[in-house]
């Protein structure tokens, strides 16, 4: 095995030794500027490099550190600081260094190795670049508190400051919201949000995408299409992870932030359905149907859909019976690379082939959820839909009189148009998710099918067949009412296979 070496000449071959030496033999960059010029510092400084903290302070003694490199921003050409982004030019950066007096002085904070990307792969990126976030916050709070977050293109910078404010902090006219990240758990909580939008008009809210995601387009039209200029879209996914985790800890505008990233963080003697503990982080104890601003969302819907869309969507199920609209996998879209990854939420080749079958010979009208398919079948391929708009495939599973698949959107979607479904759950069941008790299942005229072993192979497709056939002779009972946790729990439409 060969091995790798920063020009230290430290051997690097696994990601824990990349952050031991990053901490050992990174450096401290800092670049003066005046206040009023902030806006456009930043502007500038964010195509060459975004792992970087603003600073306001008199001199700390970081300055004079031999790791510590200080500039000032007239001065500096930052296309020849940077060799490329993220990596420094650390004979240009020896040649230009100053030395800061003892003024109020505000800054760029940066840490890094030099040449770090040349000796660091993809896979180890995610946690190099973390722990480089971690790094920095920890040696500038030494000297510095966190004081506000400066808000520019969507983008978020934290500034840290000596300056400590006096008396009580005083609230902003503006709140952070972190909305789960799915395109079904939109449908989930638009009410929620809506009313939450309706109340506060006063003020200004921002939208945040907590995680960091591939499926940041899909977010961004999501937001877009339920909330308008309503709300501004806070892009943390351009965001160090690190600076992000401390400035949802750390923001002291917007107790509502923490509040709604700590909703899942309940005690182990309690627990309730997604919905439910959303509603109460935002609302309180007020009662809200589910569903009250549906039509809303349903009339934005309508909008988008193009003529064309609406056509093929009609030519699939008008003058058929049973309309069954059936997703067998769930997973993460790529966008850059165009590629899918998929968890464990996938139904086995064998019993969805088997299944389509069961379906047509009964003169069912199935219609794939997925405008492809997760492995090379002729059968499947064929199977597949036209790939819709999120409006048009939103449109297409409003027109379903079933909806069959895994805990994924089109059941969310289902629920919010009223129409039944079918969930299949393998590790992930409505009862426990992610090591939490909380509920996921759509929520209303949902029936689920678990697999007791946690592999949704083990679903067989005659089961699943069964429920549909007692649906389809009115056999199987959906109740209007919301479907709580607690029902889950007491095996409401629940079966165990």
């Amino acid at each position: 095995m060969s091995s790798t070496f920063n020009e230290n000449g430290i051997e690097i071959n696994n990601e824990s030794q990349i952050i031991t030496n990053t901490q050992k033999h990174g450096k401290h960059y800092f670049i003066s500027y005046d206040e009023r010029d902030e806006i456009l510092v930043i502007e500038n400084f964010v195509k060459c490099n975004n792992n970087f903290l603003l600073l306001k302070t008199k001199h700390i003694e970081l300055f004079d550190s031999e790791n510590s490199f200080c500039f000032d921003y007239n001065n500096i050409d930052l296309n020849s600081l940077f060799l490329d982004y993220n990596v420094i030019n650390t004979f240009y950066a020896e040649e230009n260094k100053i030395v800061f007096n003892g003024d109020n002085i505000n800054c760029i904070h940066m840490y890094m190795i030099p040449n770090a990307l040349e000796i660091i792969d993809t896979d180890h990126m995610k946690g190099y670049i973390f722990h480089i976030g971690r790094a920095m916050v920890e040696t500038i709070s030494r000297y510095c508190a966190f004081e506000k977050e400066i808000i520019l293109d969507d983008m978020i910078f934290l500034k840290f400051s000596r300056e400590k404010s006096k008396g009580k902090t005083v609230e902003k006219d503006r709140q952070f919201l972190v909305l789960l990240a799915g395109i079904g758990d939109f449908f989930i909580t638009f009410s929620i949000v809506h009313e939450y939008l309706e109340n506060n008009t006063h003020r200004d809210i921002y939208i945040a995408n907590r995680q960091t995601s591939w499926n940041f387009v899909y977010f961004k039209y999501m937001v877009d299409l339920c909330y308008g200029e309503k709300v501004k879209l806070l892009n943390l996914d351009v965001c160090n992870r690190y600076f992000t985790d401390y400035w949802v800890e750390n923001n002291r505008d917007s107790l509502l932030l923490k509040k709604i990233t700590g909703i899942f963080d309940i005690p182990e003697n309690e627990a309730d359905h997604a919905f439910f503990l959303y509603k109460k982080c935002l609302m309180g104890e007020k009662p809200l149907d589910c569903y009250r601003h549906s039509g809303v969302l349903q009339g934005k819907i309508m909008e988008k859909v193009g003529e064309e869309e609406k056509k093929y969507i009609n030519g699939l199920v008008e003058g058929k019976k049973y309309n069954i609209g059936f997703q067998y996998f769930t997973g993460a879209f790529n966008v850059q690379e165009n590629k899918w990854y998929l968890d464990d939420r996938k139904w086995d080749g064998k019993n969805v082939k088997k299944f389509i079958a069961k379906c047509k010979k009964r003169g069912m009208n199935l219609i794939a959820l997925n405008y492809e398919t997760y492995e090379p079948d002729p059968l499947l391929q064929g199977f597949c839909t036209k790939k819709l708009s999120i409006p048009g495939y939103a449109l297409l599973i409003s027109k379903m009189d079933l909806v069959v698949g895994m805990d994924s959107s089109p059941g969310h979607i289902a629920s919010f148009y009223g129409v039944p479904s079918i969930t299949l759950w393998g590790k992930s069941s409505p009862l426990k998710l992610y090591h939490t008790y909380v509920g996921y299942r759509a929520l209303r005229k949902n029936y689920s099918i678990i697999a007791k072993n946690g592999e949704l192979s083990s679903i067989g497709y005659r089961t699943v067949f069964s429920a549909v056939k007692k649906f389809a002779k009115n056999k199987l009972r959906f109740k209007e009412e919301i479907i709580t946790y607690q029902n889950s729990a007491d095996g409401y439409n629940v079966i165990y296979t």
